[in-house]
């Protein structure tokens, strides 16, 4: 197995089988596609082609991506999860709104220009955030706003299926740990938390059509910070000392591969997570164009994610 492969523990490998088996035993989650926007935890080498951008060193990175190999929602998109085609306009470096490089509605804008109504099975992602904060915008308010003026642009477009990722705790990063920033950037992380999941309420009583997810980044972070053992990892705090090594991609005990980015292996760790969230919220798919509830036919895999 190449070394940019995670190293995942028995115990994960086992969690993913059963996760997998069950979901082929009753009710998978019903999305044929994904799409999602966002920034470099999204990212899965999309800025090497944008011109004017600093590339990501594909000795350091992994071929264009910013970790040691695939990120999250790749994971997601894969045969052992969702099984679905992946459309990925995140690009690392962006915000919620701005142009160099485009942010999240910026994103969205040139997406739903540029193709046809979506199938109704269609899953949105949008996670976005961090870069606004580490760039200097400290208001928490005007992120979740953007973010929710993407929201209202695909609910126009035609989504139906929508997943919002919050943020980890900004403080805890390597970058940000044991510094005079660290109590602030974990305020930031709090409060545009609280906003987004407050203005996620509002946008779901103001859409009751869509099905609107949202996966907890702070609270499985923390977990694995707190018993980085139980997840496989020996270090939760401090970048991989592989990261400098040019060409070698071994991020394996780490949680980061830099002072900013996951491993491979914790974004592995998240697309299981928001696997089994997924299967156990998600609605059977629509049929004709109507949604059907749970309750209407076929049955639903519940998997509590709280006890990996």
């Amino acid at each position: 197995m190449e070394s940019t492969t995670p190293k995942i523990m028995k115990a994960h490998g086992f969690i993913l089988f059963l996760v997998v088996f069950l979901a082929s035993n009753c009710f998978a989650a019903p999305f044929d596609e994904i799409v999602i926007f966002g920034d470099s935890l999204s990212d899965d080498g999309n800025l090497v082609f944008i011109e004017d951008q600093p590339e990501p060193d594909q000795e350091l990175y992994y071929r264009g991506r910013f970790s040691n190999g695939p990120v999250w929602v790749e994971y997601l998109a894969d045969a052992q999860h969702l099984n679905v085609p992946l459309t990925d306009r995140a690009l690392g470096g962006a915000q919620s709104d701005g142009f160099v490089p485009p942010g999240v509605i910026q994103q969205v804008i040139t997406y739903v220009t540029t193709n046809d109504a979506p199938s109704p099975n269609t899953l949105f992602i949008i996670w976005i955030g961090g870069n606004d904060y580490l760039n200097g915008d400290e208001d928490f308010q005007t992120v979740v706003s953007n973010i929710s003026d993407a929201m209202d642009r695909l609910a126009r477009y035609g989504a139906l299926n929508l997943l919002v990722l919050n943020l980890p705790d900004l403080g805890a990063i390597p970058a940000n740990l044991g510094s005079p920033e660290a109590p602030e950037a974990t305020a930031f992380s709090n409060d545009f938390n609280a906003g987004l999941t407050g203005m996620l309420d509002r946008f779901k009583a103001e859409h009751p059509e869509i099905q609107v997810f949202e996966f907890d980044v702070f609270s499985f972070a923390l977990s694995v910070r707190s018993d980085p053992a139980a997840y496989g990892f020996v270090n939760a705090t401090e970048p991989s000392p592989n990261f400098d090594v040019p060409n070698n991609f071994d991020g394996a005990g780490y949680v980061f591969w830099d002072e900013r980015h996951p491993t491979t292996g914790m974004h592995g760790l998240i697309a299981d997570q928001v696997f089994a969230l997924l299967n156990e919220q998600a609605r059977p798919p629509a049929t004709d164009g109507v949604i059907q509830d749970n309750d209407g036919g076929g049955s639903t895999c519940f998997i509590d994610a709280s006890t990996w």
